[in-house]
């Protein structure tokens, strides 16, 4: 099933939600008279929710999680179709390695080792190939019966010394052999295992990772070790950090609010239903991806932690505003029509700029980050539908309460603060300004810097077997630079080869570059092969007949990721142990360089292509595309917001405390706190789009009290007594939900969590200290 275009969803969500919000506009009475048609209505919602993201028979999710790059990879990018015709024509770059380290891998223990280790792995259902000592292809001129045999390179592990002395070194003399199935001390050989074409969640469901994992460790003798690494094994190690995240961090992350809102408020209905409208919110979500087919990926998976945090400041900015009404009326119904009333613009307001937020993320070309920002706007909307219509029909059914723990105690220091904002208020806006400059400059400095593996601690074991196999063998990514000479047969042309030749040569002397492999290996060691074994026949024929004779003698499965069967394209595959985006690029960029300096004929085409390549400059194309998708987002915000006051001056004001955070935390980055990966390149979009919401709040209460007359001091300190503690309430509960992605399974969304706390901590400084006294010397 194809997902269900963004744009479209969209229209239909928009359509649905105004006509929902229409209701709390026009009759807000409606919400309190009828407030159990109310919560029957939204129950009928969930439940059609739940019935379309759960699967009764056998229980679970009918929510897919995505681990595969797929969803992280350009829409557009011209590489992609290079990329995609390379793998018709090679074969997918999927590798998967398995490297067992012996004392010496020539001896009868080891190579029995590898022997029940590959024959178990050979026997698994969907299992295309296996390459290891065992089975490998070997060319080789055997004098006293005067042919060449062709054959696996050990078809029987052998007992004698001289047998395992004279099979090591012919292995280490072998150019296709060293690095990719034995390492150049031959003490660790490597099993390369292909699959046949699944999807990943095929390849999750056959649990062939861990089935290989358990025959490796039952096939070795003592003191030896095994590691494993490639794509596959990678994404099935990311599927179940994405699965440990959503069963763990949502659920601490209730835990944690509810209990941080009760303990601060001493109210059970001002913890629960903030939490509870969130949760609703996200069912929704999740049920909307689960019927239009959209997969969770690994930023999508941010979306419940996200959501939880985002909408508990709207329950808590009502259920403020209904305690304050309370103070003063002793009507329920009269109380929550009057704060339901209060609560209508800026409610909107806040919703409307932080789904204008979102809406900036719309712009990338990367699905995974338009999928983020289609269903957090959606998210939003539902939070600020539930706001104005189930939270006043709950509250509408509970007795009156007046006023929570801890209002006695702060309200004081909200006063204090209002009187210190109006003695320095020029002293807060020149800190603020020489902490903007100082950020600014900041910036240039600021190291961009992502990939699929960085998502994994240094120490986790993933990390530890890639680079251990990149220490051993030859590295687990695979690059392919491939060669279309543009006819058929070009590639049996010796010239032609001698350049792919020096090609080859160059390359493998590039930094980063740990192993290269072409057709041109097997071709020499069997040209010597078919001259008696002679060395100095290692090499390309020199004659197009004499090549076209070998190239058709290659086994199909040894010549076929290297060479179109018409002889037209050629792949010369690069290994990498690279990890980053940064030193990714800046490899491709020198193997185009090295590739692009060859002498080729006229009419040859190449490329340098492959999965992480496409993946890092999507990155990479994500963390440089902030500036416009942060002008974007404060653009429409500023205009929502003059447009919902009134008044174009709130509209700037309120600009500068929302910016300055997004601005510090660039500066923070700039710093070296972290560099900007595809997680942390979402915060500025994501704090402008939550800061706004308690500036809104704060400048709805500064309106009204000069329109009621009050002078811009009084009216600054009066905001800031009404709404300064839920601004502190919900600024404190966002942070904990942002923190709890600290304990996330991958390092970088824990990067994406500490961060997003310590900007929405700044906003909360921005908003109580640098907005009144901006609003005080503004005088609007």
């Amino acid at each position: 099933m194809t997902p269900i275009e963004g744009s479209v969803f969209g229209c239909w969500v928009a359509a649905v939600v105004g006509l929902g919000l229409a209701i709390p506009i026009a009759r807000p009475s409606w919400i309190v008279r009828f407030p159990r048609a109310v919560l029957s209505g939204v129950a009928a919602v969930s439940l059609l929710a739940t019935v379309a993201l759960v699967e009764p028979l056998p229980l679970g999710l009918r929510l897919e999680i995505d681990p595969s790059t797929e969803p992280l990879l350009p829409q557009g990018d011209p590489g992609q179709g290079r990329y995609e015709r390379a793998v018709r024509d090679f074969g997918d770059d999927e590798v998967f390695v398995v490297a067992i380290e012996c004392g010496e891998v020539f001896s009868e223990v080891c190579l029995d080792a590898i022997d029940r280790a590959s024959g178990a792995i050979a026997k698994l259902p969907r299992v295309r190939s296996v390459s290891s000592l065992l089975d490998v292809t070997s060319f080789r001129w055997v004098a006293e019966r005067d042919w060449v045999e062709i054959r696996p390179f050990i078809e029987e592990v052998p007992r004698d010394r001289a047998t395992l002395a004279e099979l090591r070194s012919r292995a280490l003399a072998n150019s296709t052999y060293r690095r990719s199935i034995v390492s150049s001390d031959a003490k660790t050989a490597a099993i390369n295992v292909s699959f046949e074409r699944m999807r990943d969640a095929e390849f999750i469901a056959s649990k062939l990772d861990a089935t290989i994992r358990e025959i490796v460790r039952a096939s070795l003798a003592p003191g030896q070790r095994f590691y494993i690494s490639g794509r596959p094994h990678i994404k099935v190690h990311v599927y179940r950090g994405m699965l440990r995240d959503l069963t763990s961090l949502v659920p601490m992350g209730i835990a944690v609010m509810v209990v941080a809102l009760y303990l601060l408020t001493g109210a059970v209905r001002s913890a629960l239903i903030p939490i509870a409208m969130s949760l609703l919110a996200i069912v929704w979500v999740f049920a909307a991806m689960a019927a239009t087919d959209h997969s969770l990926s690994i930023l999508t998976g941010l979306l419940a932690p996200m959501l939880l945090a985002i909408g508990s400041v709207y329950g808590v900015h009502a259920i403020a505003r209904y305690e304050e009404e309370a103070a003063v009326r002793s009507d329920v119904p009269v109380v929550v029509e009057a704060a339901l009333r209060q609560l209508v613009v800026p409610v909107l307001i806040s919703g409307a700029t932080t789904n204008a937020a979102f809406a900036a993320l719309l712009i990338s070309d990367v699905p995974a980050v338009r999928e983020l920002g289609w269903f957090s706007m959606l998210g939003i909307s539902s939070i600020t539908l539930l706001t104005l219509t189930a939270v006043p029909a709950i509250l509408a059914q509970l007795p009156l309460r007046k006023g929570e723990r801890g209002e006695s105690i702060m309200q004081p220091a909200f006063a204090g603060l209002s009187r210190f904002v109006a003695r320095r208020s020029w002293a807060i806006i020149g800190v603020a300004t020489l902490l903007g400059l100082l950020s600014a400059a900041a910036i240039p400095r600021i190291v961009i810097d992502t990939d699929y593996l960085s998502y994994f601690d240094q120490n986790d074991p993933v990390r530890r077997d890639f680079e251990a196999i990149n220490r051993l063998l030859a590295g687990a990514i695979p690059i392919y630079v491939v060669l279309d000479a543009g006819e058929s047969g070009a590639f049996r042309d010796p010239e032609l080869l001698a350049v792919v030749e020096g090609l080859q040569r160059r390359l493998d002397r590039v930094p980063g570059v740990s192993h290269t492999l072409s057709t041109l290996d097997t071709l020499r060691q069997l040209n010597r092969a078919f001259a008696a074994g002679d060395p100095s026949e290692e090499r390309i024929p020199d004659t197009r007949g004499a090549v076209s004779e070998l190239l058709f003698m290659l086994p199909k499965g040894d010549s076929n990721k290297f060479m179109t069967i018409d002889h037209r394209r050629a792949n010369v595959i690069v290994r990498t142990g690279l990890v980053g985006s940064l030193a990714i690029t800046e490899l491709a960029a020198e193997l185009e360089a090295v590739t692009g300096a060859q002498p080729w004929p006229e009419g040859l085409d190449w490329s340098v292509t492959g999965n992480t390549i496409l993946l890092a400059r999507s990155a990479d194309g994500i963390a440089r595309s902030q500036p416009l998708s942060v002008c974007l987002a404060a653009v429409a915000i500023f205009l929502l917001v003059a447009l919902g006051l009134q008044s174009l001056g709130l509209g700037a004001i309120a600009m500068v405390p929302n910016l300055l955070p997004v601005l510090l935390f660039f500066g923070l980055l700039g710093a070296g706190v972290a560099p900007l990966s595809l997680p942390t390149s979402l915060i500025g979009c994501v704090a402008l789009g939550v800061a706004i919401d308690d500036s809104v709040h704060f400048l709805v209460r500064y309106r009204n009290e000069r329109l009621a007359g009050a002078d811009p001091n009084r009216a600054a300190a009066t905001a800031g007594h009404r709404v300064g503690r839920p601004i502190a309430l919900t600024s404190l509960v966002i942070s904990l939900g942002f923190l709890v992605v600290v304990f996330s399974e991958f390092s970088t969304l824990r990067e994406f969590g500490l961060l997003s706390a310590a900007t929405m901590v700044i906003c909360l400084a921005t908003d109580l200290i640098l907005l009144p006294a901006l609003l005080i010397r503004a005088r609007v």
